[in-house]
């Protein structure tokens, strides 16, 4: 079960700080402007998630291992940027990878965030559903906020309701303790929700 967590873990912190790198790419900004969002992406929702449940100092801030493996991946997207020549052809590139990122790191929070209820308060399904939610798209919104945008679960195609079908998904079968169909389940379900939401373009009904 732990190693199973810190997998999703690690896999979502990788891509939520791609996901916030990129959009400092897309906003302009430096490399410490990367930085400071790929950091809120990566480990802003899970910050959340343990002030809830009261595990203080949160499990990202433990050990420099999460702050560090963002920061490699922050540098990383930099260079890789930096190298592309036709700027056009990036900025295509940049979105693709975004929301490639953003998806899995989507779906790995998701998984992360419900499993840490699940274990502490069984008997809580809604609170189990609410931390995987904030987890999932806690990061997310305050990088949003940090660069000046409207949050995507605000705005984007169908963006929370992935995470709200994943994390009921993991507590019906977390409850029973099968981990393993819980956390590939949830994963998967909030995966293939949130891809067909960005390529048939879903979105929730809307007043206009």
């Amino acid at each position: 079960m732990e190693f199973l967590w810190t997998s999703f873990e690690i896999v979502g912190t990788i891509a939520f700080a791609i996901s916030g790198a990129l959009v400092g790419v897309s906003r302009r900004m430096d490399i410490f402007g990367m930085l400071v969002l790929a950091l809120a992406t990566a480990i802003g929702g899970g910050i959340v998630r343990d002030i809830l449940v009261g595990h203080f100092p949160p499990n990202s801030l433990q050990t420099g291992f999460y702050v560090l493996l963002t920061l490699a991946v922050t540098i990383a997207v930099f260079m890789v940027y930096r190298s592309k020549q036709d700027h056009h052809m990036s900025t295509r590139w940049v979105r693709r990878i975004y929301l490639t990122a953003d998806t899995i790191g989507l779906a790995s929070f998701t998984v992360t965030g419900t499993s840490v209820g699940v274990y502490a308060y069984p008997q809580y399904p809604i609170f189990c559903m609410i931390l995987g939610i904030l987890t999932a798209v806690g990061g997310g919104m305050i990088r949003d906020v940090l660069a000046q945008r409207v949050p995507s679960v605000l705005r984007e195609e169908v963006y929370a309701l992935p995470a709200i079908i994943g994390s009921a998904v993991y507590y019906v079968f977390g409850y029973d303790g099968a981990w393993l169909y819980a956390s590939y389940g949830s994963f998967i379900t909030v995966f293939l929700i949130r891809t067909a939401a960005i390529r048939y373009e879903w979105s929730l009904p809307r007043v206009y």
